[in-house]
């Protein structure tokens, strides 16, 4: 089969917004707060409980009538009658009269009759006897019920992503399941009659999956139920088949190799047969040959076979559409840095260009690449420049913007 070229390319940004706009839209499901971390609520969580839902000391001290506390000073304590102590999920029985005080422990329930505490390094214990060195006024060094979160009172708005911190805040409230965004149900095909799972023995000729790893993991750190169908061989019954039952049970069907234009890329003319090829080929570099369809309202990419490649247009393409379906942020961190080397680019052309950082702050960003086929130019890389389409030159010394992996 003789086959043309790509002919025009589309944008980048075209790219996303075909790719965001096919995005499908997740159900929800409710999950334990073991299960909870990282997931995006799915509605507003309002709390059940005030908390907390009593009075409590503050720090260790002695629970005081606080009028019984005026006029002290260092020249003139106030002596009270010791009559018992409280610790932490206890309650003291009895009610604090006139004269009198209780030791209490922090996160103690306050006894009736007190309305504040008093801290132990302004007091003196004197057998029964305790000298308050300092007066307090009502409510001082005291918990109020309901200081935290009041019953009722929201606690987190819908789409929240859940950080250990809110976990806390949802347990604090006595909350044991959430409803979430289900998690994206991704199907990853790696073609390639070369391909070996690691830990096989080497072949001549042969190399090991790379992809499958890269890109699986990458979509495991997004939150993704990730399916690996393995190694597919560059035939396109084999491959069709594989695309067939992959979409059976997922949202997502991502391909790596079998994109370009070669005798065994089959992957644009497949996508077209199970529904609509919106796109063959994007002005970037690296991962030119980059095809995208639809299919029974599920988006196919198929991505170029070389690591490099493959695993950039993950990170400017795919994450963008894991965004809109599960509501999680791709958060990366960025820096200011000096070009280390004048770097030549293509007029048109988007460039995920994978730097290293020397130095520093401020720092300097040496391009690593090695080609699109070396795993290791984004392993041996801390970040990437974005280069746009209408910039021709990147001058050694210009000031760049990292954003770190």
């Amino acid at each position: 089969m003789v086959r043309e070229g790509f002919g025009k390319l589309i944008s980048l940004s075209t790219a996303k917004e075909l790719a965001v706009s096919g995005a499908p839209q997740l159900g929800t499901e409710r999950v334990g707060l073991d299960d909870a971390l990282g997931r995006v609520l799915a509605g507003p969580i309002a709390a059940p409980i005030d908390v907390p839902h009593f009075a409590k000391a503050a720090m260790d001290g002695f629970a005081v009538h606080a009028q019984d506390t005026f006029g002290a000073s260092n020249e003139s304590p106030v002596t009270l009658n010791l009559i018992g102590h409280v610790t932490p999920g206890r309650i003291f029985e009895k009610e604090l009269q006139a004269g009198q005080c209780i030791e209490i422990a922090t996160g103690a329930p306050q006894p009736a009759g007190t309305d504040a505490t008093v801290m132990v390094e302004n007091t003196e214990t004197e057998g029964e006897k305790v000298l308050i060195y300092k007066p307090l006024a009502p409510g001082d060094n005291v918990i109020k019920i309901a200081s935290d979160l009041a019953a009722g009172s929201r606690i987190f708005p819908k789409g929240r992503q859940l950080a250990p911190r809110h976990l806390g805040v949802l347990a604090a409230a006595g909350i044991r399941e959430v409803e979430v965004i289900r998690k994206a149900r991704i199907a990853l095909i790696s073609t390639g009659e070369e391909l070996l799972e690691p830990g096989a023995p080497l072949a001549p000729n042969k190399i090991y999956n790379i992809n499958s790893t890269t890109l699986r993991h990458s979509l495991r750190a997004f939150g993704c139920a990730v399916k690996d169908f393995g190694v597919v061989k560059d035939e396109g019954e084999d491959v069709k088949h594989a695309v067939s039952k992959a979409l059976q049970d997922s949202d997502m069907v991502i391909l790596s190799g079998g994109s370009s234009l070669g005798r065994g890329d089959f992957v644009p003319e497949i996508i077209s047969e199970f529904g609509t090829l919106l796109f063959h080929g994007i002005a970037v570099k690296p991962g030119k040959p980059t095809a995208l369809g639809t299919a029974g309202g599920k988006l196919i990419f198929g991505l170029p076979g070389y690591p490099t490649s493959a695993l950039s247009n993950y990170y400017i393409l795919i994450e963008p559409v894991l965004e809109k379906m599960t509501g999680c942020k791709a958060v990366r961190n960025c820096v200011t840095a000096s070009m280390g080397r004048k770097v030549a680019s293509t007029v048109g052309r988007y460039e995920f260009l994978a730097v290293k950082l020397d130095g520093g702050p401020p720092w300097r960003a040496t391009p690593v690449m090695r080609g699109s086929s070396a795993i290791t130019t984004l392993a041996n890389a801390d970040g990437f420049v974005e280069i746009e389409e209408n910039i021709e030159v990147v001058e050694k010394g210009a000031v760049v913007t990292v954003r770190l992996f």
